[in-house]
């Protein structure tokens, strides 16, 4: 079991990844950053993060593909999942929603936005 809340950012771009992870970190929450999916995957797989933030278009798997996949695991279902996405797109929007994603919203990041929508998830 984890002994401390941590957020889990993933983005393929690293200036992207870097700016939003030391925004996180300014406003108070731990945060790893990891760049693409499969790294995501394993970072979920060996510690439990408390939220997942992560981009939707990236090489390889995808945003929504990295959610359906950790859904598999039931013991990460309960993780909340925000998609952040430089597509804002009504479509992609409704399809999150609908395969349970917590939140979308979309680049360049909202800190504020982000900020609120990582505590009301984590019930803070």
């Amino acid at each position: 079991m984890q002994s401390e809340k941590f957020v889990l950012l993933v983005d393929d771009e690293p200036a992207s990844l870097n700016a939003t992870k030391v925004g996180l970190v300014d406003r108070g929450f731990n945060v790893r950053a990891v760049e693409g999916a499969e790294a995501a995957l394993k970072e979920i797989r060996s510690e439990k993060p408390s939220i997942v933030v992560s981009d939707l278009v990236m090489p390889g798997t995808n945003g929504f593909e990295l959610f359906q996949e950790v859904q598999k695991g039931p013991e990460y279902r309960s993780i909340p999942f925000v998609f952040l996405t430089a597509v804002d797109d009504y479509y992609a929007k409704k399809f999150g929603k609908e395969i349970g994603g917590a939140a979308y919203i979309t680049k360049p990041v909202d800190l504020d936005e982000l900020e609120k929508i990582i505590k009301e998830k984590l019930g803070e």
